[in-house]
């Protein structure tokens, strides 16, 4: 016999969800965030770049050799290979080689001012490092990359218009994404070529990628795409034409800083979006500047500090009625049915310790097969998400043999 699965069937406890926590740096415009070997790096605007070794410890100043005026260090950002770390300044990109307790200039023939500047760096190891200018490339700016640590820069933007101002990039695979003032542009030689995406020609400030699904923070608001950017959804929740902002996944949930909004999170994949701000300070709460992910820790610089927050390793927070939806049969060697879904929604399987191990769309009408596709033998929890208001059902327990 089918059974349908409710709460009665199992029995579950409520997760709190995790909030932001002030990490008292002591220093105010805290710019980027970075870590390497453990330890952190926070650069700030003028204090200079402070460090937390271990990220628990206190925040020291670590800004031997980085140019100064009195007792000003004019840092707008912080970064890492693995090995080194980069710092880029208004007087050009700095490198140290010993955990930042000394900087030399490696900035050579690189634009340097107040406007033109290294805001982020972007790496994937082995040497190649890209450097993310806060100008045009016309003025100087766009990507700059380099394959020796910095000892020599190459072009990092063909491809890219001369008005174009490189806000961020994000490896999804194995292609890069540039999120720009005119739009998205893709490359799959390291940045060597860049082709511009042709469904996105507008501002886009950041690209995140998680359970198949790619979401952008534009100009237009948030929007998500699930075949890969062919096409776009606008999401709801979201404000309607912010002017900067990120995009990170992060525990099995999408989280977006807005400029002069603060923080949103999507539990989703993108398609509703909701306020995730407890935590930060009054101010800090729409004064935030960029994420910084680890393994287990997710982290936002802001205006007066920074904040972590904490893996929760789960993504429920709502449970509701589950209005006839069965999914069958309770115990399933590789396909599970999910019947009488009538909106467009996402299920997911949760194991036991949290960990989102398996998300499938789901369009309504008729019935929708999952396949196990490689799933663990185990129990997990059935959670269904509809994509535009963020419901959550908990449909209950299902074992994969």
């Amino acid at each position: 016999m089918r059974q349908l699965l409710t709460l009665a069937s199992l029995v579950l406890p409520f997760v709190i969800q995790a909030q932001w926590t002030p990490m008292t740096v002591g220093t105010m415009s805290n710019r980027s965030l970075s870590e390497q070997g453990g330890d952190l790096y926070c650069a700030s605007f003028p204090a200079g770049i402070k460090k937390s070794i271990g990220g628990t410890g206190t925040w020291t100043a670590v800004n031997t050799g980085l140019p100064s005026n009195g007792s000003n260090y004019y840092v707008q950002s912080v970064g890492t290979d693995g090995t080194n770390l980069y710092a880029g300044t208004e007087s050009g990109v700095y490198r140290s080689t010993n955990n930042g307790t000394s900087w030399t200039n490696i900035n050579g023939t690189l634009a340097a001012s107040n406007t033109v500047y290294a805001n982020k760096f972007f790496s994937t190891g082995t040497n190649f490092v890209l450097a993310i200018y806060e100008g045009t490339i016309a003025q100087g700016g766009g990507i700059w990359r380099t394959l020796d640590n910095g000892t020599n820069w190459l072009i990092g933007h063909s491809g890219m218009t001369s008005n174009a101002k490189v806000n961020n990039v994000t490896k999804v695979g194995n292609t890069l994404w540039a999120s720009t003032s005119v739009g998205l542009f893709t490359s799959t030689d390291n940045a060597q070529n860049w082709t511009a995406h042709p469904t996105v020609n507008y501002a886009v400030f950041g690209l995140a990628s998680g359970n198949g699904t790619l979401v952008i923070a534009s100009t237009f608001g948030m929007r998500y795409s699930t075949n890969n950017g062919t096409s776009w959804q606008d999401a709801t929740g979201d404000p309607a034409s912010p002017t900067d902002g990120e995009v990170v996944f992060f525990d099995g949930r999408f989280f977006t800083v807005l400029n002069g909004v603060g923080c949103l999170r999507s539990e989703n994949n993108g398609a509703a979006w909701t306020d995730h701000n407890t935590g930060f300070g009054p101010v800090d709460a729409s004064a935030q500047e960029e994420f910084l992910t680890t393994t287990n820790t997710l982290y936002c610089t802001a205006l007066f500090d920074v904040y972590s927050l904490a893996a929760t390793n789960t993504a429920v927070s709502t449970i509701t009625d589950p209005h006839g939806i069965i999914l069958f049969p309770t115990a399933f060697d590789e396909v599970l049915t999910l019947r009488g879904v009538t909106r467009e929604s996402d299920l997911l399987l949760i194991d036991g310790a949290g960990r989102t191990c398996l998300t499938q769309r789901i369009v309504p009408g008729g019935d929708q097969h999952i396949d196990r596709n490689g799933l663990a033998a185990g129990t997990y929890r059935a959670l269904l998400i509809d994509r535009r208001s963020g419901q959550q059902t908990l449909l209950g327990a299902v074992v994969a043999r």
